[in-house]
């Protein structure tokens, strides 16, 4: 057998004379001796001019600079690129899926650029009730495993949307590096073989089987992986549209087949009747900087409002420069902890608002200054409270689980920051004949009785119903400056914990002046209302440090209830931020082993 060595190099061999390099290109390179976000003579990142593209999946980077080099723009890249994860990372992601975006475009007169979102979450078939997994009890897998979790996806009307708005290639040419990987193989890296491990029900469906298990065992680091369905799939799509996926066809027919053969109730109907939902985003204005984010029933608002009861805290009162060990960076970010805190109370009040009346008024509501200057009043430096004084809703949100962020820049402003999903590892475990893997979205909604640990009911806001978009934590951001010029994409994956990763990227980024691949390495904090703060312990292999100590030990000493977390079972960030010299850098989370940066 091949080396893992060997085969990537072979991979990226093919990938260089399948297409032409254009202008000279870099990519972000992993240090194991570096063992710090700023360490000395430890160059993270990659930089480029012309264009920048950051995944979880490196050869998925490079797959979109490869877009941008033969003329296409920001938008081109990321379909080519999420097409991508989705045949190497299926574990996050795919067209069995869905999630949020937002776009930086270039306005058609030539002067400046504007902002969209495009919701593109799963929704809940028509026959969906307040009552579909009440009969299974809470704690079983209904909601997770089978037919009945899976929600009608949406990632492909994102793609075609995306495309139909901002796109300058043709629609067959996005998929061609995607349908190249799944049917030529690619070698299985760190990140699928440990989601591969001891996934005893791949052995048990013969699409699974075809796929990753060949030969009657699961394949591991280093051996090769060939999706040759999902290239039949993907190469059709490429040829007939994104309509093909959603009706008249075998891969429509397909999908809704598996999912009622096991157990689901989606029907063609459902399927043809998806929608992608163009949206203007949410924005603040923060330290002379705009933040554009997601909207309801994403969770841009409830970064942003923590972004915005934090901005209060100037001049005396506030250091957002002081680096871990020094005075002043406790107290800052037990304010950021606490503000956190009082915009994920909000959280609980969101929903799809198609189906709950006031939610777009609540969530411009939060972002002003007066309902900020109220919370803020509330923080008490050196002090902490119980969960119900950040919750006055007395109700809880919706769990999520993993995710994929990708983000995307050219060199003429225009980016897009996005995130999507199939929810669980392997979404609903469910595989379409085509090589679609399913997502199990539908565990993402609440239902009546569901009680958590403090006695806080689930919110009826996300109560499920027909045609309804559950909430999300995804909150994928963009910045840019007093001058109107982009200066960062960035955003998260992780379920819960992606509102708190992105908040810190941005405080990184703005408050503290970091560039993309040092907010990406620095060690983070997650508190979500569970009445446990973590924060995350070192990973030399990864080259990742931990917490800083002082720092957790000042927030145990003033009431926090402290746990440690293993930074790879948290979150992860890929971002692209604009440097002082007018540099695009790339920047991918390195707790996802396989996913590095490219720019050129």
């Amino acid at each position: 057998m091949l080396s893992l060595t060997t085969l990537s190099a072979l991979l990226l061999a093919l990938q260089a004379t399948a297409s032409p390099v254009l202008s000279e290109r870099s990519v972000e390179k992993r240090h194991s001796n570096c063992f710090s976000y700023n360490q000395a003579g430890c160059q993270f990142g990659t930089t480029g001019r012309q264009g920048a593209v950051a995944t979880e999946v490196g050869t998925c980077s490079e797959i979109g600079i490869d877009i941008l080099q033969q003329g296409g723009n920001a938008a081109d890249a990321m379909i080519a690129s999420a097409l991508c994860v989705g045949v190497i990372g299926a574990y996050h992601s795919g067209l069995g899926g869905g999630g949020f975006m937002i776009v930086r475009f270039n306005n058609k007169n030539g002067t400046g650029h504007s902002y969209e979102t495009i919701d593109f979450r799963e929704t809940m078939p028509a026959a969906g009730n307040l009552t579909l997994f009440s009969s299974f009890g809470v704690n079983q897998t209904a909601s997770t495993v089978g037919g009945l979790s899976v929600g009608v996806p949406g990632e492909l009307r994102a793609w075609q949307t995306l495309w139909q708005r901002h796109g300058s290639l043709p629609w067959k040419s996005l998929f061609q590096p995607a349908i190249n990987v799944a049917r030529g193989g690619f070698p299985v890296n760190v990140d699928l073989a440990s989601f591969l491990a001891n996934r005893t029900f791949i052995l048990n469906d013969a699409n699974w089987r075809e796929s990753y298990a060949p030969n009657g065992t699961i394949i591991g680091l280093g051996d090769m992986c060939y999706r040759r369905k999902l290239a039949t799939t993907l190469e059709y799509i490429a040829n007939n549209g994104a309509d093909s996926f959603y009706s008249g066809t075998n891969i429509s027919r397909n999908i809704v087949n598996k999912v009622r053969q096991t157990g689901g109730i989606m029907t063609e109907a459902d399927l043809a009747g998806y929608k992608a939902i163009v949206k203007e985003p949410t924005m603040i204005s923060y330290r002379n900087k705009k933040i554009f984010s997601t909207r309801a029933p994403s969770s841009g608002a409830i970064t942003l409002s923590a972004l915005k009861i934090f901005e209060g805290f100037d001049g005396k009162n506030f250091n957002g420069t002081a680096q871990p060990g020094t005075p002043g960076y406790n107290e800052t970010e037990q304010r950021l902890v606490e503000a956190n805190k009082f915009a994920y109370g909000q959280r609980a009040t969101f929903g799809d608002p198609a189906f709950t009346a006031n939610v777009t008024y609540l969530e411009n509501s939060y972002l002003t200054d007066e309902v900020a200057a109220a919370a803020r009043a509330k923080i008490v430096s050196g002090k902490t409270f119980p969960v119900g004084y950040y919750n006055p809703s007395n109700y809880f949100p919706s769990r999520e689980a993993g995710t994929s962020h990708l983000a995307t820049a050219d060199g003429t402003g225009m980016a897009v920051s996005l995130t999507t999903t199939v929810n669980l590892i392997w979404g609903s475990q469910v595989m379409t004949d085509d090589g679609i893997i399913l997502n199990d979205e539908m565990d993402d909604f609440s239902s009546p009785g569901q009680v958590n640990a403090f006695g806080f009911a689930a919110s009826p806001i996300n109560f499920i119903q027909g045609g309804k978009r559950p909430q999300s934590s995804i909150c994928s951001s963009i910045v840019e400056n007093q001058n109107g010029e982009f200066v960062m994409a960035t955003g998260s994956a992780g379920g819960s914990r992606i509102i708190t990763t992105t908040l810190q990227q941005l405080h990184h980024y703005i408050d503290q002046g970091m560039n993309a691949s040092m907010s990406t390495r620095f060690p983070r904090w997650h508190d979500q209302l569970s009445g446990t703060t973590f924060f995350e312990l070192p990973n030399q292999a990864y080259g990742l440090a931990g917490y800083d100590n002082s720092t957790v030990a000042y927030f145990r000493n003033i009431g926090y209830n402290i746990t440690y977390q293993n930074p790879l079972g948290g979150s992860t960030s890929h971002a692209i931020s604009r440097l002082p010299n007018g540099l695009l850098e790339a920047a991918s989370d390195p707790r996802k082993s396989a996913g590095y940066g490219a720019a050129y």
